[in-house]
């Protein structure tokens, strides 16, 4: 009789119910939150590559004091989000293309990340024009969530812009 009574009660299945389904929901809010914040920043370094080759472009030439300056003004854009060089890599490139369409690196400075060098097989076929310049703003970003562990890795956000000089002629760096 006991044992007929304990069967039918209810009481107590919705606890279960919650206990049961809590997890999941936890793991998928959670996993929403992490993959918002990722395409925030995923969002943000292709903002900064856009940012850097535009700033760089602007002027006829710069010192190494400007690149510096750009550098920082990035790391203010990451905000809240770090932006050491060990997270955050940013290489601006110039190239310069002499007569017959063959390119050459004048000049390449970085703030120390983690940005691989560039070369010029990687320029795109059509950007190859003759007597004219390039400068490409590359940025590498390094993103690290507190999940790490249940993450098969960090995820790496990789961006790069290719720009003309607004001057038409090379970008040198003066001293």
């Amino acid at each position: 009789m006991l044992m007929r009574r304990f069967a039918r009660d209810r009481r107590g299945s919705a606890a279960v119910e919650f206990a049961l389904i809590i997890p999941v929901v936890m793991l998928l809010y959670y996993g929403m939150v992490e993959a918002t914040q990722a395409l925030l920043v995923n969002r943000r370094a292709s903002y900064i590559a856009t940012a850097v080759g535009d700033l760089a472009t602007q002027s006829a030439q710069l010192r190494q004091a400007d690149i510096d300056d750009i550098f920082a003004v990035s790391a203010a854009v990451m905000k809240p989000f770090p932006s050491t060089n060990n997270v955050l890599g940013i290489r601006i490139t110039s190239v310069q293309f002499d007569s017959s369409g063959n390119a050459s690196i004048a000049w390449t400075r970085s703030n120390g990340g983690s940005v691989p060098e560039m070369t010029v097989a990687s320029i795109e076929p059509q950007l190859k024009v003759p007597n004219t310049a390039l400068l490409r703003a590359e940025t590498r970003y390094t993103y690290s969530t507190p999940f790490q562990k249940m993450m098969p890795g960090a995820f790496t956000f990789v961006h790069k812009m290719d720009l003309r000089p607004r001057s038409g002629v090379a970008i040198p760096i003066i001293q």
